[in-house]
């Protein structure tokens, strides 16, 4: 079977670059250790000399605009070096809180018209994600938020991440079967692990950029929140069209500066995948958060240290971070975009 062979290669591809995942990582890890007199001294003695110097002299501007543009070009920007920061800070990340109750990692959507921001209904051990869960069924109905049922269709999620909401798509609304990919092994490891009662999910490692699919496999491709990680996005768009079916839909949600969207647009349809609709979620988005942000300090206090606290606050994106901050001022856009093949 042409399937069959398809898969046991991508399959052991995978298991290779897995392997090489690890290798690399083991001569990382030796070499830091080797290297400990030049990382030491910088750790704990330029490190807080420039976050004085940073904050309480005439030099700190200069020096933040300097941190952040590189920042920012290291972490939004660049091809390879994204990509790898980006996995292994999910790695991290899923190794250090493997907790069950932390399934959803997106900053989530409320409907403007409702004071507690409910959109749709949930049972009760999904309450406590319901807006990251509610940007979920957003997307993944085309923003038709009355749609109950995506029965028939097999779906694809690309960065799934912790797996809550793709399990919430697959309990809710019914597919035939959802495959949830992400290029970080320790999230599909953890997703692997949590949602095995689910029979019609199934999860593997790999890379938005090099879809390991047969063309034409899927009739929807979600999206969510995980775009920005990519090191080059029409790869990835290119990657969608060809395993989408003919008719099949690619709904897709993300942030990005303002300076950034004409690109975006023009990126997500090269392809001649047909835009149906495009809107401009951000103070839905905005609003979840506001309304999330209790629980989320709660949890970041719970089970965070507190040196960690600031940093995941920050990606948290709660009032007073720079990604809300720069939401409210209307510098950065979060758009949810649905397109058909």
């Amino acid at each position: 079977c042409p399937e069959a062979l398809f898969q046991r290669r991508v399959h052991g591809g995978i298991e290779k670059k897995t392997m090489m995942s690890k290798v690399s990582l083991c001569f990382a890890l030796v070499g830091a250790l080797c290297l400990w007199w030049v990382w030491v001294p910088i750790l704990f003695v330029v490190a807080p000399l420039a976050f004085v110097i940073a904050k309480y002299t005439p030099f700190g501007g200069p020096i933040n605009a300097v941190y952040y543009r590189l920042y920012d070009w290291l972490f939004y920007q660049s091809e390879a070096p994204r990509k790898f920061l980006w996995q292994k800070w999910y790695n991290i990340l899923c190794w250090l809180y493997p907790q069950q109750y932390w399934t959803c990692m997106n900053y989530g959507y409320s409907p403007l018209d409702e004071a507690e921001g409910k959109l749709i209904d949930l049972k009760e051990g999904d309450e406590r994600e319901r807006f990251c869960v509610q940007l979920y069924h957003h997307v993944a109905t085309g923003t038709n938020d009355k749609l109950k049922s995506l029965k028939g269709k097999k779906i694809l999620e690309v960065g799934c991440g912790r797996g809550g909401g793709l399990s919430y798509v697959t309990r809710y609304l019914n597919p035939e079967s959802s495959t949830g990919l992400d290029y970080s092994q320790t999230q599909v490891d953890f997703c692997k692990k949590n949602y095995a009662d689910l029979e019609k999910m199934s999860f593997c490692q790999g890379d938005a950029e090099n879809l390991p699919f047969p063309d034409n496999s899927f009739d929807l491709v979600i999206n969510v929140e995980s775009s920005h990680c990519y090191g080059n996005f029409r790869r990835f768009v290119s990657e969608v069209t060809r395993v989408l079916k003919p008719g099949g839909q690619f709904c897709f949600t993300d942030f990005r500066d303002h300076t950034e969207v004409a690109e975006l647009k023009e990126a997500i349809t090269h392809t001649n995948l047909v835009l149906e609709k495009e809107e401009d979620v951000t103070p839905n988005v905005l609003k979840a958060l506001e309304l999330d942000g209790k629980r989320r300090i709660s949890l970041i206090k719970s089970f965070v240290h507190p040196v960690l606290q600031n940093l995941f606050i920050k990606f948290s994106g709660l009032k007073g971070s720079r990604i809300n901050d720069a939401m409210e001022k209307g510098e950065t856009l979060y758009l949810v975009y649905i397109l058909k093949k």
